[in-house]
Parts: C-alpha cells; sequence; structure tokens
C-alpha cells in the first residue's frame, strides 16, 4: 500500500469515527428531548405532545396504575388536568446509550396547585422522586418503551402573595396550547 491509499484509508477511518460520535450525541440530545417534552406535555396539558413521550406498548409503572403507554396517558392527562398549576422538572439525566436502546435515570420534581392564579392561601404540592426509563429508538424515533417512578416524597408549602413590587410580574394563569407564550414545535 502507497502513502496515497495509507492517508485516505486514514482518512475513512477518522469520518467513520467521527460519524459514529455525532450518532451518538444526536442519540443523547433526542433522549433528553423526550424528557423536555414529557414535561412540556403535562405543564401545558398537550396530548399531542404527550403522544410522542410514550411508545403504546410501553410498560408504566407509577404504584397508583401498571399497564401500557396506551392506557396510562389519557389518565395522566386526567390526573393533570385536576390542577390549575402545573410544573415538571427533570434533572441530573443519566444515559447508558447501547445502539437504539438506553436505561436513563433521572430526578424529578413536580409542583401543583388547584387555583390557576396564585392566590392565598393556596398551598403547592411538591412531589420529588426518580424516574427509571428504558428508551428505545424505533423507526427513527426515541421514546419511553418503559418507566418506573420511584417517589422520594411529597409536601405542601404555603404560596406567598404576588403584590407589592412583586405585583409587576408576569403570571401564566392558565397553561395549555393556547396560551400566547406556549412553545409550539
Amino acid at each position: 500500500m502507497n502513502d496515497t491509499a495509507r492517508e485516505l484509508a486514514l482518512l475513512a477511518d477518522r469520518v467513520a469515527a467521527l460519524e459514529h460520535e455525532v450518532g451518538r450525541h444526536r442519540d443523547l440530545a433526542a433522549i433528553h428531548e423526550v424528557l423536555h417534552r414529557y414535561a412540556r406535555a403535562l405543564d401545558w396539558l398537550d396530548d399531542a405532545l404527550l403522544d410522542t413521550v410514550f411508545f403504546d406498548d410501553a410498560a408504566i409503572d407509577y404504584g397508583f396504575f401498571r399497564g401500557s403507554g396506551r392506557e396510562f396517558r389519557p389518565l395522566l392527562m386526567q390526573v393533570e388536568r385536576t390542577y390549575g398549576r402545573r410544573w415538571h422538572f427533570t434533572s441530573q439525566v443519566e444515559i447508558h446509550l447501547a445502539g437504539d436502546r438506553a436505561d436513563v435515570r433521572s430526578y424529578n420534581l413536580s409542583v401543583a396547585s388547584v387555583p390557576v392564579s396564585p392566590v392565598p392561601p393556596a398551598d403547592l404540592g411538591m412531589f420529588y422522586g426518580w424516574y427509571v426509563d428504558r428508551m428505545e429508538k424505533r423507526e427513527g424515533r426515541w421514546g419511553i418503551a418503559a418507566r418506573k417512578h420511584l417517589l422520594l416524597a411529597g409536601t405542601s408549602v404555603r404560596e406567598i402573595a404576588l403584590d407589592g413590587p412583586m405585583a409587576v410580574l408576569n403570571q401564566v394563569g392558565e397553561a395549555t396550547p393556547a396560551h400566547p407564550d406556549y412553545l409550539r414545535g
């Protein structure tokens, strides 16, 4: 093999390695996006967005519910619609990627309040826990194939009045896909 052929072979190997690494990072970003869509779907009551999170045949275990993703989605949205305000936060995401499958662990915090407006003495329910997910890429799309929710604790916090200088802050009001500040995909 001459020098030019060796250089071309090395270049081809480097390009293949880079393509693999770029694909890996795309998959990691897509997995994070699944978690983002989950939170946004619940916070803004976007049923269509939630349909992109769980595969129909996903194995779901939230303790109060064990069944498929297809059965879980409407039940979950029914629960979320009982609250006037909702806020879900996922962080400290750990992903073990293996081809078109990933084991994902993340921390979660959710806050909910029955009234739409912060009218004290409203209580904010706060729940802390972990998501134990198995995600899969099917037909080019990542989604949750199995999820177990582990609850650490729940607590209640008394809301403060947004008056005086705080009264000028923007408040979300009713968070639905019809809200003018809802970001559409």
